[in-house]
């Protein structure tokens, strides 16, 4: 058993120099999921038991670590029996797929006691689902509409049904923010959001992007409802050995010692786990980000705002080291107004292009809809290079205070306008589109106030996902945050302060763009970009007391050692299992969806084209 390398991972987490060359900090950091198989729960509920077990029986091979336990004195210690789990009483927002009907005719035996299927739940308000919830609570609450098809693969029927899945699950939020002591387990199921394959995309389409936001809102969820444990669980879209899974979903859905302890994949091939990782195995895909070629356009949206001219003045750095010249950049937005504090850098942009031979401008385009944004990417084709989606808005509030305005108007802004421009692209061919960037944020992984915003972004992710999978360019650059342009350019120097002594302190502009560079290497459909501060973060992930920090702990288990479990209590079980297996990324034979999928190949193709030489990089 494999024990973490802690010197190894706190230098790489906060100083390793980022892609070898290039004297920034470790900037980018790709999810990966995991295999990691446990046991299918039983009546006795003591399947996380059996696989400590196994471990405790050869912990010879790293006997300091159980003397934190136990002494044994003949042979290897023995756990002490589970307690028989009581029966779970649970509220099922069913879906109309019969993907929950079939969980619960699988569920472990003795475990489920009162339960009530709710087949209308998008005619429910937050009143109704408080009247559902009672005063009394469920022990488990299932919403599984993320599982629920759109009426075609269209991109207004995507974004109908979305909105109906996204309502009601909002409504459940604040329904369960108003008594969060009644209900201490939500579920949340979701189907082919994560998927890879690009043969089920293929044959899916759109669809599969339906529930997207659902991870986000969960991540943000968890931070805000601290008295409810949120399981988030992926199944396949279309399992091909149905009866096969619907018992590993069950017995996820009742785990006891690890539910809410991480955010699950499970499928017919096995059980992942999600965890953030450095970026630099995977950055030995080597992929070149290549300039236009004269005439052809990029289209930058929110063209106005100051991340926008970071990226335009990146551009024409590129162009630079490339000899490229000849094409456009739009920086487009509906106003075409530049504040004074953008003014200087859109200054520098024009002198500079000029110079080059490249044409730059701000003009009006309006994304909100599908037959504006169908209108200007028709007009542009078949000459479209590259777009940028960087518009978006901010209307943060603590869930308690959130109204489903805020959450249309972040909506409109991110995630619906990049449907449309997918949209449009689908129905107006531009073959020579090398790059189409949608600029989501690392609030996908829970952030508090941004529930809205913790979810539109996760559904640019998967855009991004579906998009790549079908051949088509797209990534996700889920950015942290940036120091010196926007709201932090002008902040006063107490509240900067207080921002760079937490876990993710801002970062330069030449930081985020080395953050972008690496990330670009990997050719990942999605990835982020912050700075962090390891010895914050370490001391922010010892605490495994709660569930949730314990899932926080588990995500950046890759990139921050954590400390062992303090004792052997049945709370601490999945901790002390986590540790003594110790980094997944050693442990032989262990299967990387993301790696396995989007590195492998290209690092093989690079290894028969470049021999000895790439593998000494």
């Amino acid at each position: 058993m494999a024990q973490f390398d802690y010197e190894q991972i706190a230098v790489a987490a906060g100083r390793e120099i980022d892609n070898g060359h290039n004297g920034h900090v470790q900037m980018c950091f790709p999810v990966e999921w995991f295999n990691e198989e446990l046991p299918l729960e039983n009546k006795k509920g003591d399947a996380l038991d059996k696989a400590l077990q196994e471990v405790v029986n050869t912990a010879y091979v790293v006997p300091k670590y159980f003397d934190h336990f136990v002494k044994p004195k003949e042979g290897p210690p023995e756990l002490p029996p589970a307690p028989q789990p009581p029966k779970e009483t649970v509220l099922i927002f069913s879906d109309n797929q019969g993907f929950c009907k079939k969980i619960f005719e699988n569920a472990p035996d003795g475990r489920v006691g009162a339960r009530k299927f709710v087949e209308n739940t998008y005619e429910l308000d937050q009143a109704g689902m408080q009247e559902l919830i009672g005063p009394k609570g469920w022990n488990i609450i299932i919403f599984a509409c993320g599982i629920d098809a759109p009426a075609s693969n269209s991109v207004a029927d995507v974004i109908e049904q979305n909105t109906q899945v996204t309502e009601a699950f909002f409504n459940l939020c604040k329904a369960l923010q108003r008594n969060e002591k009644s209900t201490k387990k939500l579920v949340v199921l979701t189907r082919g959001v994560f998927e890879e394959d690009p043969k089920v995309h293929k044959k899916e389409g759109l669809q599969m992007t339906v529930a997207g936001n659902m991870f986000g809102h969960c991540n943000t969820a968890r931070m805000e409802l601290e008295e409810v444990n949120i399981q988030y669980i992926d199944t396949d879209f279309s399992p091909k050995d149905p009866d096969e899974l619907w018992p590993k979903l069950a017995s996820e859905i009742f785990r006891a010692g690890s539910f809410g302890h991480n955010s699950v994949r499970v499928q017919n091939k096995g059980r992942f786990v999600a965890r953030q990782v450095l970026s630099k195995k995977y950055q030995a895909a080597e992929q070149e980000f290549r300039m236009p070629s004269p005439g052809e356009i990029i289209a930058i949206t929110g063209g106005n705002g100051a991340l926008a001219l970071v990226m335009g003045e990146w551009l024409l750095k590129q162009a630079d080291q490339q000899s490229a010249s000849g094409f456009s950049i739009k920086f487009l937005s509906r106003s075409m107004k530049i504040s004074d504090a953008n003014m200087p850098a859109w200054k520098r942009i024009q002198a500079k292009a000029e110079k080059m031979g490249i044409s730059v401008e701000q003009a009006r385009c309006d994304i909100s809809s599908q037959e504006a944004t169908d209108e200007f990417i028709k007009s542009h084709t078949p000459n479209l290079a590259g777009i940028i989606h960087s518009a978006g808005v901010l209307q943060d509030s603590m869930l308690m205070n959130l109204s489903w305005e805020k959450c249309e108007a972040v909506f409109d802004s991110k995630h619906r306008p990049a449907l449309f421009i997918h949209g449009a692209l689908e129905r107006f061919n531009n073959p020579n589109l090398k790059f189409f960037w949608v600029f989501s944020s690392v609030a996908v992984y829970g952030n508090m106030g941004q529930w809205n915003y913790s979810g539109s972004n996760a559904f640019l992710d998967g855009i991004a996902r579906h998009r790549r999978a079908r051949g088509k360019p797209c990534t996700a650059i889920q950015w942290g945050a940036w120091g010196e342009v926007g709201m932090a350019a002008t902040m006063d120097q107490a509240s900067r302060k207080r921002v760079d002594m937490g876990p993710m302190p801002y970062f330069t502009n030449a930081e985020g763009l080395s953050g972008l560079e690496a990330g670009l290497m990997t050719g990942l459909p999605y990835f982020s970009v912050f700075k962090m501060n390891p010895q914050i973060m370490f001391g922010m992930i010892q605490p495994c007391d709660s569930v949730g920090a314990c899932y926080g702990r588990n995500f950046t288990c890759e990139i921050v050692p954590t400390n062992i479990a303090p004792s052997l209590e049945r709370k601490h079980y999945y901790t002390a299992l986590r540790t003594s297996y110790g980094s997944y990324s050693q442990r032989p034979g262990c299967k990387r969806l993301v790696y396995d999928t989007h590195i492998a190949p290209k690092v093989a193709e690079n290894e028969k084209e470049w021999g000895e030489d790439f593998r000494q990089w």
